[in-house]
């Protein structure tokens, strides 16, 4: 696992995610469009974001362990083999 490319990619989804509030904010602002569904969107943009971050940190803290024992291992021969868990 690659860590630092799922990182980035979480990173890029947060990003989009900022882009796509921060457009949804301005067609709520602007007087002349009906505001209800901009606001609906963007809550759902919101919690969809919220519920991709919890469920990323979940599954990486779930990995820890395993990749903590597998270098720990690693460490114990050592270092002899450069292989990802």
């Amino acid at each position: 696992m690659q860590k630092a490319h799922l990182i980035e990619a979480l990173y890029l989804v947060n990003q989009g995610t900022d882009d796509a509030v921060r457009g949804l904010q301005r067609l709520k602002k602007a007087s002349d469009l009906t505001e209800e569904v901009y606001g609906d969107t963007l809550a759902r943009f919101e919690h969809a974001r919220a519920q991709v971050n919890s469920q990323f940190f979940a599954d990486m803290q779930a990995n820890e362990p395993k990749d903590a024992a597998h270098y720990e291992r690693q460490e114990s021969r050592g270092g002899r083999k450069d292989s990802e868990p």
